[in-house]
């Protein structure tokens, strides 16, 4: 399936859209357990109602948001921006949750969802810089971020640890990238 412009629809996710994005967020975390800090186990019981702060919604300068990308009704990708509360970092937010389900990668649907997060991430009040951490072992989403004018700017390593069965352990390094803007 080929996607168009014109087919997808990315806009900000309001709370009606808060059951979807669990479902796709969960869904992220069970495949992908290596991109997210957060594990599926901690976060299946988690009712969507307590995503609303995610929404920015009380953030009178901009900054926090989480952005869907629909193809007809279907929630298909999704990006949040969440700006930091202390008072020395508010010029800076985080992206994350970065997710497109894997039916529809390789659309361009994720470069659509990132540029739509850096356009709104323009509009914040005071906000001068957008950072990441992103696995060093996806090269796929490194690259999507550097087309988008991410810079690596470090690596943590074993930054994510993965606990398969009591003694098995993965472990996973964290570039971390930023985006002046």
């Amino acid at each position: 399936m080929s996607l168009t412009d014109t087919s997808v629809r990315i806009a900000r996710i309001a709370p009606a859209d808060l059951s979807a994005y669990k479902t796709l967020r969960d869904q992220g975390l069970r495949q992908y357990p290596d991109a997210f800090d957060s594990d599926f186990d901690s976060e299946q019981a988690r009712p969507p109602e307590s995503y609303l702060g995610r929404l920015g919604l009380g953030e009178p300068l901009g900054g926090t948001f989480l952005i869907g990308a629909w193809v007809d009704r279907e929630l298909v990708g999704m990006v949040g921006l969440e700006r930091q509360s202390l008072q020395k970092l508010r010029h800076t937010a985080e992206l994350n949750s970065m997710m497109v389900h894997p039916k529809h990668t390789g659309q361009g649907i994720g470069i659509m969802l990132i540029n739509a997060a850096i356009a709104e991430a323009r509009h914040a009040i005071g906000l001068e810089q957008i950072i990441l951490r992103v696995s060093t072992s996806s090269e796929s989403a490194i690259h999507l971020y550097e087309r988008a004018g991410f810079k690596g700017c470090g690596v943590l390593p074993h930054a994510i640890k993965v606990v398969d069965a009591p003694g098995q352990a993965r472990y996973f390094d964290k570039l971390t990238m930023v985006l002046i803007l």
